[in-house]
């Protein structure tokens, strides 16, 4: 029997008059990326608030130890404590070696200089012919050129002499060979030139000066020498003005600068040497 038109019309719709079935899973494919992306993005946020910045700022400060406090030291030295030995201390922070509970960066060693130095002003009562200044990183002294050295001479007197030479123990005694430390002696003229075969200028005398005093304390020290460094100034780094005499006294003048840290800013610092007047 032939089918009827209704039949063979459910047939080609796929017969039994239901409709086609629908798939309704596609969305689980968009989901799941979005899931992915989204613990990729915690991953990534975890990780960069788990930076390890205090270990970078310690090298930082391994780089540059001129801004590194006591404090921050031992804080640092502190929280990595675990992660490096004493060797890997010294080398990255060579300056600041020592046990804790010492004063680190050999700030101890400097102040047993000035204490020194400062109680031999004192027995001396030479108040006026050295003046000592210790700001914990460092410590200046200074010894006037009319005192240390005869009108236009760069030898020093047999009674400064003898001064230099106790400063020169004073620095063999208190030095601490785990502190490494710079001395610098700088000479300084006013602004009245000089014109000899001998010293063509103020930079000429001011070397010479700065050389001898040097010598003095190098070789009663006995300290190595690449401890010691000197520099001439001549005129043009005035601590008071020129236009007068004592003026000129004040800035005919050795200074010894002994510091933990190489080129030390403060050396040339204006401020520092508080310059009140001109230099003509």
């Amino acid at each position: 029997m032939a089918a009827s038109s209704d039949d063979r019309g459910n047939e080609r719709s796929g017969g039994g008059g239901e409709e086609p079935e629908e798939r309704t899973d596609g969305w689980m494919a968009t989901y799941a990326d979005m899931v992915t992306l989204l613990m990729t993005f915690f991953v990534l946020m975890f990780a960069l608030s788990n930076a390890d910045t205090e270990k970078a700022q310690m090298f930082m400060f391994a780089l540059s130890r001129d801004g590194l406090t006591p404090e921050q030291f031992w804080e640092i030295r502190d929280r990595f404590s675990d992660d490096y030995d004493d060797h890997a201390w010294d080398d990255m922070f060579p300056g600041f070696a020592g046990d804790e509970g010492a004063d680190p960066g050999g700030l101890a060693a400097l102040e047993a200089i000035y204490n020194a130095i400062r109680n031999y002003i004192d027995s001396e009562e030479i108040d006026g012919e050295i003046t000592v200044i210790y700001e914990g990183e460092f410590l200046l002294l200074r010894l006037s050129s009319d005192i240390l050295f005869e009108t236009g001479a760069t030898q020093i007197t047999p009674e400064m002499r003898g001064k230099a030479e106790f400063i020169a123990r004073i620095l063999k005694d208190t030095f601490d060979p785990r502190y490494p430390m710079e001395i610098i002696v700088a000479g300084h003229t006013d602004n009245v030139p000089i014109s000899t075969p001998q010293y063509p200028s103020n930079w000429h005398i001011s070397n010479e000066r700065a050389g001898n005093f040097l010598w003095v304390l190098l070789s009663e020290s006995e300290l190595s020498p690449r401890y010691f460094s000197s520099r001439a100034y001549g005129e043009y780094k005035p601590i008071a003005t020129n236009l007068t005499p004592e003026g000129r006294a004040q800035n005919r003048r050795v200074e010894v600068m002994i510091t933990l840290a190489r080129d030390n800013p403060l050396w040339d610092d204006e401020d520092f040497h508080d310059n009140t007047g001109p230099s003509d």
